[in-house]
């Protein structure tokens, strides 16, 4: 049997031909445009032949007629090609599922419920990608990715389970502190700690210290001190030592409250963050990464 040559450069042929643009067919299968035209280009020269008319720009594309002739065929290739593949990936039972997620949500909720998963389903391994990176979710590294984030318009081509939305960021600290400092109970004492803020989120549109107090009614707070960390997990512990205020997540710190270790200290001044937390899988995901992801949406909702 002959194998295809330039199978990328056809693939990326058959998804611009389906999708209409370069760009369209970059953001399906994960790589940039500019890499999508040099494919389509190698093509175009092996086989000697014209196979989209492009405009001035370069940007619009219009497929010859040799390319709506073939496109058919080749679509229902990729489709029987990925077929195969997901019939592959079920025959192995063993093999392992790669989960990524952040420092925080591994420590606080995978770390105390994975043994009873892997207890329960002894013939599923997983594997563990710890990480606050953003990932290329189109390229298959990942089975099951579990984020904290703003629900992006671009997860339409995975499923998407929504644990918990719009958390809020609470002001906490150990109870020693609050016994050696019963002022911070008032806001004007509050300003006189050390506050910690756990920029583990760089984000423009995330909430800290400044939007907090504001809610609060403070707008000058220059003699304050302001220590930032850039580990959720390390504020936590922080506030644990007595070492400031800091503010946290809720879901981060509902144990460490039910457990005494922290003291919520304003409770009716909680600032929304319209941020959440999401498992994420493809759309057809293999048996082991349903199984898997069923489970953990079950046993994570316990928790929030």
């Amino acid at each position: 049997m002959k194998t295809p040559k330039h199978l990328n450069a056809l693939r990326a042929f058959e998804a611009t031909a389906r999708l209409g643009s370069f760009k369209a067919a970059a953001d399906e299968i994960g790589v940039t445009p500019e890499a999508i035209g040099q494919l389509v280009r190698t093509l175009e020269s092996y086989f000697c032949i014209q196979l989209f008319i492009r405009n001035k720009g370069g940007k619009r594309l219009t497929a010859t007629q040799e390319t709506l002739n073939v496109l058919p065929s080749l679509s229902e290739a990729f489709r029987c090609l990925s077929s195969v593949t997901d019939r592959l990936k079920d025959l192995s039972k063993s093999g392992a599922l790669t989960i990524s997620t952040s420092p925080s949500i591994t420590s606080k909720w995978l770390v105390p419920i994975l043994p009873k998963f892997l207890n329960d389903e002894s013939d599923i391994d997983v594997k563990l990608d710890i990480t606050n990176r953003l990932l290329d979710l189109t390229t298959g590294e990942f089975d099951i990715v579990i984020r904290y984030a703003k629900k992006a318009e671009d997860w339409s081509n995975f499923n998407v389970i929504s644990l918990a939305e719009d958390e809020k960021l609470l002001a906490v600290c150990c109870p020693s502190l609050l016994k050696a400092h019963p002022e911070i109970a008032k806001i004007s004492g509050l300003l006189k700690q050390t506050l910690i803020r756990d920029i583990t989120m760089e984000n423009s549109s995330y909430p800290n210290w400044r939007e907090w107090l504001n809610k609060a009614g403070v707008t000058e707070f220059d003699n304050t001190n302001f220590l930032e960390v850039n580990a959720s997990l390390v504020a936590i512990e922080m506030a644990k030592l007595s070492q400031g205020v800091a503010l946290v997540r809720e879901h981060l710190v509902h144990s460490e409250i039910a457990a005494g270790n922290l003291i919520n200290l304003y409770p009716n001044n909680l600032l929304s963050t319209n941020w959440g937390y999401y498992i994420i899988t493809p759309l057809n995901p293999r048996t082991q990464v349903q199984i898997f992801s069923n489970w953990l949406e079950k046993e994570l909702k316990l928790l929030l």
